[in-house]
């Protein structure tokens, strides 16, 4: 009888050779003289091969050893039309390749897999975005162990409507346990099999029922679930975090410098979880000596301890609206590492001397021991710097903080005037109440406080990257890739369309048509089209310059509580220090920065889904009440179904479909920017604003229907928005059968 090893190596040798063509699975047996008996061995082989990535699958059921000219590793980013991005895995690579997917392409991935691609053909087809169109050819990993949603029934099993805005795939659900009670309209989490070939439909088994629509909280649970995020954290871990000591030790300030008796002080926003950053300012003979104090969380958590393996499976913390998912237990965040004010807490400080004109003249490194003299929050010093005569600050900080606003203003502009991208969007907030709905919803304020912070820790992320850099250490550098030709070509389009036909080829280009339109009501559209069309920043073993923020060395070393590059960081800065062998190989550094930049990429967009999430029930609640607008808008886009808008108060998302827009007939030119009457010949133009009334909601696809308010005239001549208000609101949707509107 054949072995395993035999058929597995006459099977390679076979797909090994020079004039090999890709054969059927059963040409394949054939061609080895596979018996019968043996091939359920050959199919297992096949399996394995295809799991292990040694093996493809292509089309018409063809076998192949995986080509590197051919075949591509990229990680699945389905779009709102169906298709997806593809972007090539790599931390090597400073300009990561992106392709594009069409629908039919993508073979059961589903968003966030990562996946082997194979190009469509030799003559390559593009995008709209000049991306070279590919297939996906077998899934490597799963995103998603689990997903959370709606079940179903129909007339022969059971399925799922998955909660997740990138995945319209059903889960087709094994016969439930019989100690499992399964319930048309409830929610629930689903277990998913492993991808087992192509266009063969999602597959798994519930694991858990979490309740009915009205279950408080639902929307919260199910996006932690879909994102495979969680509060918790095991006995283990937790035992590990409460067995570290919240008092300091003789023995944890020796060799340490002590900082207790400097003014130092913590600026965060009202909501901050921790405190993981403290600065001081004092003056020196050569100038001003600036401390930038971060907490010392690597004297805490040792290299491959309990708790390490946790945080580095985490990536990083995740701020949710009304929510929060740390990277290390709370008791270490909030208690052992965090820098209260008024207890005596470890820091590794970054000491920047700078002459008056905020010009670096040395730096150094220090572990340290400080006492905080004071919590300060953003608010509180732009109240300061508003309206000095205030009481919003405590006496004791009030002339160091004035120097500080000097010294950051001097840096910063000198960080504009090197290159530095000066860019600015603003952040919604959310108020909720103690039952977490939302209140109220508004733009972030304190602009010159958030600056002030930033700027002296650009500093010091500057200084540590240059010091490692300069010893060849291996090193997690923060990359940010100027972009591509076709990216400066979009730019410029999407500039046009907004009336800017200014030519924009460098940073310098850049920050001259920011400061041309800032202050205007088209400033936030003008950032906006310039960041869509910036790369993402990513962690790198690569060492190039940060384009963004023009630094020739960049690294993340200020957030090691919320941040593992910025611990891992501070590994290597404390050996290089002290003249230590580095603990980490360059793979581990590599394998590391591809994580980190996978699980931030998560954590963004579970942050930005929790914050539209907010939004849209508080849209819902409106609508429920009969209160449907109408809503200030700024058109941002027009697509050929109809006008993409941002509501002004919240900067939500929402389509106002062309039979929406008025009386007349609608139709849409979206490569010029705008949509036009046939009759009346009326324009609206990305960059317009109108006013706008609420239609339908649908949680589920996180998407909100918009209908145009027209103008009427009343009695005495004047303009009135026609409202709604008094009409029943449609039903916000949560649960919806697919193919529906």
């Amino acid at each position: 009888m054949t072995t395993g090893a035999s058929l597995e190596t006459t099977l390679y040798a076979l797909l090994a050779q020079p004039g090999y063509r890709p054969l059927r699975q059963h040409e394949l047996a054939r061609a080895l003289h596979v018996k019968s008996r043996d091939r359920a061995l050959f199919r297992s082989l096949l399996r394995k091969g295809m799991a292990d990535g040694r093996l493809v699958c292509l089309r018409k059921n063809r076998w192949a050893l995986p080509a590197k000219d051919r075949f591509i590793r990229a990680r699945i980013s389905v779009l709102p039309n169906g298709g997806a991005i593809a972007t090539v895995l790599s931390s090597e690579d400073a300009t990561p390749q992106e392709y594009f997917i069409g629908r039919m392409g993508l073979a059961g991935a589903i968003h966030g897999d990562t996946a082997l691609l194979e190009l469509v053909s030799r003559r390559t087809r593009m995008d709209r975005s000049n991306r070279v169109e590919a297939r996906v050819v077998r899934v490597v990993e799963r995103s998603q162990a689990q997903l959370a949603g709606q079940l179903q029934r129909n007339r022969f099993q059971w399925y799922l409507i998955p909660d997740h805005p990138h995945i319209r795939n059903n889960v087709y659900l094994e016969p439930p346990p019989a100690s499992l009670q399964l319930e048309a309209g409830l929610y629930a989490v689903a277990e998913l099999d492993d991808w087992v070939g192509p266009d063969l439909p999602l597959r798994g088994r519930v694991r858990e029922i979490l309740g009915d629509s009205d279950l408080p909280g639902l929307s919260a649970q199910m996006l932690l679930k879909n994102h495979q995020l969680s509060k918790r954290f095991d006995n283990a871990v937790s035992a590990a975090a409460r067995a570290t000591p919240a008092d300091l030790s003789e023995g944890d300030l020796r060799g340490r410098e002590d900082c207790r008796a400097l003014l130092t002080f913590t600026i965060d926003p009202a909501d901050a979880r921790d405190f993981d950053d403290a600065v001081s300012l004092s003056p020196i003979s050569e100038g001003l000596l600036l401390g930038v104090h971060i907490a010392d969380v690597s004297h805490f958590v040792p290299i491959g301890s309990t708790i390490d393996r946790e945080a580095a499976q985490r990536g990083n913390s995740v701020y949710l609206t009304g929510d929060f998912v740390p990277m290390l237990p709370h008791y270490l965040t909030s208690e052992v590492c965090s820098l209260r004010p008024d207890v005596d807490r470890l820091a590794y400080t970054v000491w920047i001397t700078l002459d008056e004109k905020g010009r670096i003249l040395s730096h150094r490194f220090a572990p340290t021991v400080i006492r905080s003299s004071g919590r300060l929050t953003y608010d509180q010093v732009q109240s300061h710097f508003d309206q000095p005569t205030s009481d919003s600050v405590p006496l004791h900080l009030r002339a160091a903080l004035d120097q500080m606003r000097s010294l950051a203003r001097e840096i910063r502009e000198r960080r504009m005037r090197a290159g530095a991208l000066n860019l600015a969007m603003p952040e919604v907030r959310c108020k909720l109440n103690e039952d977490g709905d939302v209140q109220s919803i508004h733009l972030r304020g304190a602009p010159e406080a958030y600056q002030l912070i930033e700027e002296f820790m650009l500093l010091a992320n500057i200084a540590v990257a240059e010091r490692l850099a300069s010893r060849r250490v291996p090193m997690i550098y923060r990359i940010h890739d100027e972009p591509a030709a076709e990216q400066w070509e979009a730019m410029a389009t999407a500039l046009r369309m907004l009336g800017i036909h200014q030519a924009v080829q460098t940073p310098d280009d850049i920050n001259r048509i920011c400061k041309r339109v800032e202050g205007t009501p088209s400033a936030y559209l003008t950032n906006l089209a310039i960041l869509r069309n910036l790369k993402r920043a990513a962690y790198s073993t690569k060492h190039i310059k940060h384009f963004g923020l023009g630094f020739p060395s960049y690294t993340h070393f200020t957030s090691p509580i919320r941040r593992y590059p910025d611990l891992l960081i501070h590994r290597i800065l404390k050996a290089s220090e002290a003249n230590a062998r580095t603990p980490y190989r360059h793979e581990d550094i590599e394998r590391f920065a591809l994580h980190c930049s996978e699980t931030e990429r998560n954590a963004d967009e579970a942050e930005s889904e929790s914050l539209k999430l907010k939004c849209l029930e508080y849209y819902g609640a409106q609508m429920r009440a009969g209160d449907v607008g109408p809503h200030p808008a700024l058109i941002v886009g027009v697509l050929a179904r109809g006008v993409l808008v941002d509501l002004t108060e919240s900067l939500v998302r929402g389509m106002i479909p062309l039979h929406a827009l008025g009386e007349d007939y609608f139709e849409a030119f979206p490569d010029q920017g705008f949509v036009r009457s046939r009759h009346t010949k009326r324009q609206l133009r990305i960059g317009q604003l109108v006013e706008v009334e609420l239609m339908r909601i649908d949680l589920t696809r996180r998407r909100l229907d918009l209908r145009m308010v027209s103008p009427r005239k009343t009695a005495n001549g004047s303009d009135k928005s026609s409202s709604a208000r008094s009409r029943p609101a449609p039903r916000q949707k949560r649960g919806r059968s697919r193919g529906s509107s």
